[in-house]
């Protein structure tokens, strides 16, 4: 198929600002319809065009950010909110979540009442009184604590707590988040639960759902990232997760994940071995610092709750009392 030189101008241009393109002009659109018939183009939306080659190497956060981009290019007017705002700060967000999003190619736009907004196939429109936005990589979104509210209230309580947890993290505060809530008739009881719990101390998405599920299993919010240090070595340990138990016991929680052992960045030029080997020192050093109990646990363990709350009430963990 012959070069078509404003095609690959265009092309370029999108790819240079990590966008899908929209393409102007009538024998673009043409020469962009007739290679996705090849399996050059993609057009992961209607209206909208990438390079297969590039789109198949995105992941799929970055691929939903392309179509945002692409869009907001397209329409720079609006105001993203949903999975594309918490997409675009940078939220920790489940890859199903954001899968769904892409399979279902749903984009949330965010409106004022006043005016004519419809959805239409691919674009859910929202109405909200307060519409508080920022400009984040050059798209306009709803601001950091509108997103939380807007995405928590429709989720589970475990990725709503994984959101909150990130967006603490980066500063923003509960009451923040609670009054855009209010402000947009929002709050329900998952969103209460979560503004309840949440904190900045998980260091990544990992952690923030481990401790969600931990309080979904019914045992009491453990203490997050406290350190210990070794009398025999003087090493500091920062543990992730801790409770104290009524009898003085010190139990400790380690989240471990296979990507610890097979990741090389991750295992930082030591063998296998040196990386269990390294557990293990860490583990008899946090006996001598005083703790009670130490359980490693890793991430495929959350999917089991029947199996984890025995291993931890087991152990000891205390259990929140139920409800008078």
């Amino acid at each position: 198929m012959r070069d078509h030189a404003e095609m690959s101008r265009q092309l370029d241009e999108a790819e240079r600002e990590r966008r899908c393109l929209h393409p102007s002009g009538d024998p673009v659109r043409k020469a962009l319809l007739r290679r996705v018939r090849t399996g050059e183009i993609e057009t992961p939306m209607p209206g909208l065009f990438i390079r297969a080659q590039l789109w198949r190497s995105l992941g799929l956060v970055d691929q939903f950010k392309y179509i945002v981009r692409a869009l907001a290019h397209w329409h720079p007017d609006w105001v993203f909110g949903g999975v594309a705002a918490a997409c675009m700060h940078g939220l920790w967000i489940e890859y199903r979540v954001v899968r769904q999003a892409l399979h279902a190619l749903s984009v949330t736009v965010i409106s004022k009442p006043e005016g004519t907004h419809c959805s239409s196939t691919y674009i859910d429109r929202r109405c909200r009184s307060g519409v508080h936005s920022v400009v984040v990589d050059g798209v306009r979104v709803t601001s950091l604590a509108q997103t939380v509210a807007e995405c928590t209230a429709s989720m589970s309580f475990v990725d709503g707590m994984t959101l909150a947890c990130c967006a603490l993290r980066k500063g923003i505060r509960a009451e923040m988040i609670m009054m855009c809530a209010v402000e947009n008739s929002l709050m329900n009881d998952v969103l209460r639960k979560v503004l309840q719990y949440a904190n900045a101390n998980a260091e990544n998405g990992g952690e923030a759902k481990t401790l969600a599920v931990f309080i979904e299993c019914g045992f009491v919010p453990p203490a997050q990232q406290v350190e210990f240090v070794d009398p025999q070595t003087g090493r500091r340990y920062r543990v992730d997760y801790l409770w104290r138990t009524a009898d003085g016991r010190l139990i400790v929680v380690e989240l471990d994940g296979l990507v610890k052992y097979t990741d090389p960045a991750m295992m930082l030029g030591r063998t296998l071995a040196g990386v269990i080997d390294d557990e293990r020192e860490r583990t008899e050093g946090l006996l001598r610092a005083g703790v009670t109990t130490v359980i490693r646990i890793r991430m495929e363990d959350l999917a089991d709750r029947w199996a984890l709350t025995q291993k931890l009430a087991d152990a000891g963990v205390p259990m929140m009392q139920p409800a008078a």
